[in-house]
């Protein structure tokens, strides 16, 4: 590989690295801190390089480099990523691998989840079903991951925590500028640029619907076509039942 052709190959996965770590979007898009992109350590931007790398399959610059050359830096908004030496790729290995495929499905399950559950939906709608998954991977109720979140239950006819996961709805693909929007409210959501929302909420329904389960929850608020809620406190249980029995 000659250096000129090298070096357009690094451009194009320093792209990607820009790309990752600044989405902006305005009117349906969104705007990541530049404060917060100064903040991605290490790891992230290795991983970031692994997924650019399994889509470039015949990249091996490691071995091939044949004069010093270094990553362009960019500047976005006041956020500028440190120029990186090809030697840094010494340390790229199966590890990086690993974390980029996973971080690729997490990213998948929950760009499926906003699509599905509330491609409809305005930013703000959108935010907050991600905000949700969030939330349940965090709590000790839950599954620790977010494609285990989305899909508890989708082996049973019934059960399904996420609704599209067992009624037929993805049997049509996610397509279109809907599902171009997911993917990017997943990514702005899976790297904690998010303003909280929902007030701690892990669960919600469309306002069409009234189940059973909403009387053991707090009421949090609504968004859009949603309603959300939350886990009672121990007081707010005691009230709850006494309502019941009202």
């Amino acid at each position: 590989m000659t250096a000129s052709r090298l070096i357009q190959r690094v451009k194009r996965i320093t792209t990607g690295l820009g790309a990752c770590a600044a989405v902006i979007v305005t009117a349906g898009a969104v705007m990541m801190a530049p404060e917060r992109v100064r903040q991605q350590d290490e790891a992230s931007q290795w991983r970031t390089l692994a997924a650019n790398y399994l889509t470039t399959e015949d990249l091996h610059v490691a071995d091939q480099a044949a004069e010093p050359v270094q990553f362009a830096s960019f500047t976005l908004d006041g956020a500028t990523l440190t120029a990186r030496s090809l030697d840094d790729l010494r340390s790229f290995d199966t590890s990086h691998l690993d974390a980029a495929h996973t971080a690729a499905r997490e990213r998948q399950c929950m760009a499926e989840a906003i699509f599905y559950e509330a491609r409809s939906e305005r930013l703000a709608g959108q935010m907050a079903v991600a905000e949700v998954v969030l939330n349940r991977v965090r709590h000790r109720a839950y599954p620790n991951t977010v494609c285990d979140v989305v899909y508890q239950g989708s082996e049973r006819t019934t059960g399904c925590q996420f609704t599209f996961t067992c009624d037929g709805s993805m049997q049509r693909a996610p397509y279109g500028r809907g599902w171009e929007r997911s993917q990017l409210v997943a990514e702005h959501a899976l790297m904690g640029f998010a303003r909280p929302v929902t007030n701690r909420a892990t669960h919600y329904h469309t306002t069409e619907v009234d189940p059973y389960w909403n009387d053991n929850l707090v009421r949090t608020r609504r968004i859009g076509s949603h309603i959300f809620y939350r886990f009672p406190n121990r007081s707010e249980r005691q009230l709850l039942i006494a309502a019941r029995e009202a």
